[in-house]
C-alpha cells in the first residue's frame, strides 16, 4: 500500500512528466499521483473532460494509502468562501480517512499574484484551527527559482528542475508528518 496520495491540477503534472520527480518521491515513500490540469477543489475541473474533483480524486482513492494525501490543486478555484469551504471539505473527508493533508501553498507570481496571495493568507489562519492540516510553502521555498530554470515562461508551470525542487519540498514536508504519525502510535 502506498503511503502518500498526491492530487494536483496542472503545475502537479509535471509528476506525469518528469520521472525523476516521481522517483525521489516513491524512493522516500510509496506515492499514487492524481494529477490533472484544471482540475478544481470541490467542483468538476474548468474542462468537460476533468470529472473528478480533488474532493473526488480522495474519495476514490480511499483505503490505497495509509498516511497522508497532499493537495496541490486549486488556483482553478475561486478565492473567498468557495476555497475556504474546498480546504474544510478535504481537510474533514481525510479526517474520516484517518490521513493527514499537506497543503502546497500557491506561488504568489504574474497573472495569479492576487488570489495566490488570498488564498496562503486563509491557509495560514486554518492551518492552526485544522489538526490534520499542515503546510508546505512552495511560494517561498521556489521563490528566485525563475532564473534556474524551475518554471515554463508563466513563472508557475513546472519544467523538470522544478518537478525535482517540488518533489525536495514534498519528501521534506512529508518526512516530518510521517515521522509524527509513527511517533504517535507507537506511544
Amino acid at each position: 500500500m502506498a503511503n502518500v496520495l498526491v492530487i494536483g491540477d496542472s503545475v502537479f503534472t509535471a509528476f506525469n512528466h518528469v520521472p525523476s520527480a516521481r522517483k525521489l518521491m516513491n524512493e522516500q515513500q510509496p506515492t499514487i499521483f492524481a494529477v490533472q490540469g484544471c482540475q478544481k477543489l470541490v467542483d468538476k475541473g474548468c474542462f468537460a473532460w476533468v470529472k473528478l474533483s480533488a474532493l473526488d480524486q480522495l474519495r476514490k482513492h480511499a483505503g490505497r494509502f495509509s498516511d497522508v494525501v497532499v493537495i496541490g490543486t486549486g488556483y482553478n478555484d475561486r478565492i473567498g468562501t468557495p476555497f475556504r469551504d474546498g480546504v474544510l471539505a478535504i481537510t474533514q473527508e481525510a479526517d474520516r480517512q484517518g490521513v493527514d493533508v499537506v497543503w502546497i501553498t500557491y506561488r504568489q507570481v504574474r497573472h495569479v499574484r492576487g488570489k495566490a496571495t488570498t488564498m496562503n493568507k486563509l491557509l495560514g489562519k486554518l492551518d492552526p484551527k485544522i489538526e490534520n492540516l499542515h503546510i508546505a510553502d512552495w511560494n517561498s521555498f521556489s521563490e528566485g527559482k525563475e532564473k534556474s530554470g524551475w518554471f515554463r515562461g508563466d513563472r508557475l508551470h513546472l519544467v523538470t528542475p522544478g518537478a525535482n525542487g517540488l518533489a525536495r519540498l514534498l519528501n521534506e514536508s512529508l518526512a516530518v508528518v510521517i515521522a509524527k504519525r509513527e511517533s504517535a502510535e507507537v506511544g
